[in-house]
């Protein structure tokens, strides 16, 4: 570094010298104008290494030294901002993998309890289904003893008409006559033991 600046600063001394015009025309104790320039130039450029190196050297190395020691610190952060970032993005993909285990848990288990209630339903329905046949089979079964009852009392309708249109037929006045002798026979009877 520090022969890189005095590379420099001989480079810039030799365009500064070579960039006067007016040192063509005389002599300076023998010596032409133009190599007397010439030699104080470089004696003044010299003059002028020598302090920067003796009054800058010192600060200038300190700051590129500082300058180093800060770039280097800011590197420092910033890889350790990239590990923090490192450990959140693995936290965070961490999080994201429970959550979808979370999430397949919740579905799992809502999934049971649809299961668990579609079950209730069907039994609750086999129940109500059960009972509606009980109560229709209970109701055909009055219905048909009622009409069964109906169904008798038709036939014995029918059979005491015809028992009677038989009777009327063949009962004479003289059998009507003794029926009703026996009838008030028996009720004769009946009625001293009634007192």
């Amino acid at each position: 570094m520090w022969k890189l600046t005095m590379g420099a600063l001989a480079a810039l001394g030799a365009v500064v010298m070579a960039a006067d015009p007016a040192a063509a025309s005389s002599t300076v104790f023998g010596i032409e104008r133009a190599t007397w320039d010439l030699a104080w130039r470089w004696i003044n450029f010299g003059i002028f290494v020598f302090l920067l190196v003796k009054y800058l050297k010192d600060p200038l190395v300190s700051f590129l030294k500082e300058r180093r020691e800060e770039i280097a610190q800011v590197f420092e952060r910033l890889e350790e901002k990239e590990e923090a970032l490192k450990r959140q993005q693995e936290e965070q993909e961490r999080l994201l993998a429970q959550l979808d285990e979370k999430i397949e848990s919740i579905r799992a288990h809502y999934h049971q309890i649809g299961q668990e209630e579609k079950e209730k339903i069907l039994a609750q329905a086999e129940r109500t289904r059960k009972q509606i046949l009980e109560d229709a089979k209970a109701a055909a079964q009055r219905d048909f003893e009622e009409a069964k009852k109906r169904f008798r009392a038709e036939v014995v309708d029918m059979a005491v008409a015809l028992a009677e249109q038989r009777l009327k037929k063949k009962i004479t006045k003289k059998d009507q006559t003794k029926l009703l002798q026996a009838y008030l026979g028996q009720l004769k009877k009946v009625e001293p033991k009634a007192s």
